[in-house]
């Protein structure tokens, strides 16, 4: 059992390991945790953190890059902000908060293709009703982290999602 994040309009995929999409996650999120600076950008990070196979199962946090939280209004900035994530999880911003090493050879290109999906979306292939519906679910649950100012956790410099740590879960 594995996930695959995916482009689909376009045919394209990443398909990795239950441990590798946890190793992928959590990198991201260190790296997107710091860099992050506006809601948008915030909000994505919490986004990819709760794919979380310690609280929803193993093999199922496989997406489509349509279905993340995209806002319309400052999309190109968004996705400038996730190219330099992926650079930064390259760079190994924040590697230092985990407990193992990250073997790189299975993981960068993973990065790699997930950069390459991320520079093929543009507008007209994302689906707002999904993100429309993931900040209504923030907002119906009073104590998401979307919704009180974005905490991280005191162990790990990463946001916190509705499951808790990211890190600390893995």
């Amino acid at each position: 059992m594995g996930n695959i994040i995916s482009l689909d309009i376009c045919g394209q995929h990443i398909s990795m390991s239950n441990g590798l999409t946890s190793v992928f996650i959590s990198t991201l999120g260190l790296s997107g945790t710091r860099l992050a600076k506006t809601d948008d950008e915030k909000r994505m990070i919490i986004w990819l953190l709760e794919k979380d196979q310690s609280a929803i199962g193993s093999g199922t946090v496989g997406f489509d890059i349509c279905e993340m939280p995209w806002n319309l209004v400052s999309f190109y900035a968004a996705k400038c902000f996730l190219l330099n994530v992926i650079e930064g999880a390259k760079r190994k911003i924040g590697w230092e908060f985990l407990d193992y090493q990250p073997n790189e050879e299975l993981l960068f290109p993973c990065f790699d293709q997930f950069y390459h999906l991320i520079s093929n979306v543009d507008t007209n292939m994302l689906n707002p009703t999904t993100t429309l519906n993931w900040l209504k679910d923030c907002m119906e649950t009073p104590k998401d982290p979307v919704m009180c100012g974005y905490p991280c956790c005191q162990k790990h410099p990463v946001f916190l999602t509705i499951f808790g740590c990211y890190l600390c879960n893995n």
